[in-house]
């Protein structure tokens, strides 16, 4: 059985996941200029005292972005 697709968002921290696709909506190509192309994993690594932004690895890097922003990516989690 396949894993449901959540936003990137709603990922927990210390989870994994694979990009799938992304939400309509302006700022994809941003988010495929820092890695999240589909295809790629990506965890959550930590998150800011208040929650926001959340801290994510992709390809080698790591990057903060905001909830809002970071549900704009669909991903499938992973083990």
């Amino acid at each position: 059985m396949t894993a449901p697709t959540i936003p990137l968002g709603s990922l927990a921290l210390g989870a994994s996941g694979t990009v799938v696709g992304y939400r309509d909506g302006d700022g994809i190509r941003r988010f495929v200029e820092m890695g999240f192309v589909p295809g790629t994993r990506v965890t959550a690594v930590r998150a800011a005292p208040l929650g926001d932004p959340i801290e994510y690895a992709v390809m080698g890097s790591h990057v903060a972005i905001r909830r809002d922003d970071a549900n704009v990516v669909i991903v499938r989690e992973v083990d």
